[in-house]
């Protein structure tokens, strides 16, 4: 039994079909990937520590002993920083999508380089036949 001819406009227009399919699927994946996360910065402020025992006798020595010198305590501040929400290219550095995609094409890195894969290998048709 032989092959079944297919017209090459038919192929032509499944090919253009598909492309356009896959290009504003990623597209739309491109947009929603290229909103960046926040980084969260929390700041606690505790109260200054006051200095006990010997530390508080060294002080008041210092204190009386000197002119013009003054203690003046400070409140500690404690950061936190979460993070979890960053995207994965601002974790690495990129301030942009599009710049982590251009840096990924750039070195045959990740998946952003199989633009022309509906040609070679598509999970629904072969359009190579």
């Amino acid at each position: 039994m032989g092959r079944k001819e297919r017209s090459n406009i038919v192929r032509i227009e499944k090919a253009v079909k598909a492309t356009k399919r896959k290009y504003s699927h990623k597209l739309k994946d491109y947009s929603r990937e290229s909103i960046p996360g926040e980084m969260v910065t929390t700041i606690i402020e505790h109260p200054p520590t006051v200095p006990t025992g010997s530390e508080f006798e060294l002080l008041r020595d210092v204190l009386s002993s000197t002119d013009n010198v003054y203690y003046k305590p400070r409140r500690r501040k404690e950061y936190i920083i979460d993070s979890s929400q960053l995207k994965p290219w601002q974790i690495i550095g990129f301030e942009q999508y599009a710049d982590f995609i251009g840096y990924s094409q750039t070195n045959g890195l990740g998946g952003h380089t199989a633009d022309l894969d509906f040609l070679f290998n598509d999970d629904k048709e072969n359009y190579n036949d």
